[in-house]
């Protein structure tokens, strides 16, 4: 009867043994499955935010054109209430900043009429002869 809490002390150890060995293989798979999948799983899910933030990006485009042109309405106003409150004429880089910022935003408007043409003669020019 003495021999019994001795085994049990031993299918204890025993049982501590083999879950220490579970756990620590179940890690090294877990490591190697992270190591070995995640150059494959990383790109696709980065590619997939891309995607969305795009299309989110793309249903944005008519507040984002709204908020432009207020931009550069908003900014051509300061500059003129500046320049009548100071009597004096606007710095010749603002004007060039601010002319240069006009033009952007009508070619950006403009984009779809342009864009057709443009690649008609990016077309035309890469055709070798």
């Amino acid at each position: 009867m003495t021999d019994l809490p001795v085994e049990r002390d031993a299918d204890r150890n025993n049982g501590r043994k083999i879950a220490t060995a579970a756990a620590v293989a179940s890690a090294g798979a877990v490591a190697c499955g992270v190591c070995c999948v995640l150059p494959f799983a990383l790109p696709a899910a980065a590619l997939a935010g891309s995607g969305g933030l795009l299309a989110w990006l793309g249903g944005a485009k008519f507040w984002a054109t709204i908020l432009a042109a207020g931009l550069v309405l908003a900014a051509w106003m300061w500059v003129a209430v500046r320049s009548a409150q100071t009597k004096r004429r606007p710095a010749g880089l603002t004007l060039t900043v601010l002319t240069a910022a006009t033009l952007l935003f009508i070619a950006a408007l403009a984009w779809p009429i342009l864009e057709s043409s443009l690649l008609a003669v990016l077309a035309t020019t890469a055709r070798p002869s």
